[in-house]
């Protein structure tokens, strides 16, 4: 069963913008983790920018992703690095989601990547962003990031996939990593409500008709 590794935010962009990810990433390595947050600190936006590369498009608490989320100037990029396999070397899965706005609301490129420790395209080597001079660096646009997706799937097609739907990725993950849809809905379900928890647990203590 695989286990979250890291989380990769780049450009995410909430409140208006008052409020960012520029480009951060979180460590669990496969350990039960707990996100602290003050009231209002945006536990709800992380949850929900997470389940992104499980679940792209994907709603919460009544929050359309398109109003959670600033894309109007630029594409919002996130990544789960997940722990397949520690021994006899350690193996990774990577599931990619760079969210954006076209002409008819809101899309996405989805990305897959199997990987073994320190392989030259891991998370942390991902281009979401670019150096432009002195030091500073922008996010990377929409067009680009596609491109190194598709040159990615050409090179390694055994390990690097792009999907056309929604539908193929998530059969993708689930066939070949074991990261089940239904269960990241249960996630969705969960948190979509103050007390989310005690209700889904009483729901399931409930014998079957």
């Amino acid at each position: 069963m695989p286990v979250i590794s890291k989380i990769r935010f780049t450009n995410v962009v909430y409140e208006g913008g008052a409020k960012r990810y520029n480009d951060a990433t979180f460590s669990f390595d496969g350990h039960n983790s707990a996100i602290v947050l003050e009231n209002g600190g945006g536990k709800t936006v992380f949850i929900q920018t997470a389940i992104q590369a499980v679940l792209p498009h994907s709603d919460l608490a009544g929050r359309r992703l398109k109003d959670t989320l600033s894309l109007e100037n630029g594409p919002a990029h996130i990544a789960i690095e997940w722990l397949l396999a520690e021994k006899p070397r350690r193996r990774y899965a990577m599931t990619c989601v760079s969210l954006f706005m076209s002409t008819t609301g809101l899309d996405s490129y989805r990305y897959v990547y199997e990987y073994s420790e320190h392989d030259e395209h891991r998370l942390g080597k991902l281009p979401f962003t670019k150096e432009v001079g002195d030091g500073k660096v922008r996010v990377t646009e929409k067009g680009e990031i596609h491109e190194y997706y598709q040159m990615m799937h050409q090179k390694n097609a055994l390990i690097a996939k792009t999907f056309d739907t929604l539908t193929s990725f998530h059969q993708y993950i689930e066939e070949h990593f074991h990261i089940i849809q239904s269960e990241w809905q249960a996630i969705v379900k969960i948190n979509s409500s103050e007390g989310g928890i005690e209700a889904f647990l009483m729901n399931a203590k409930r014998p079957l008709s």
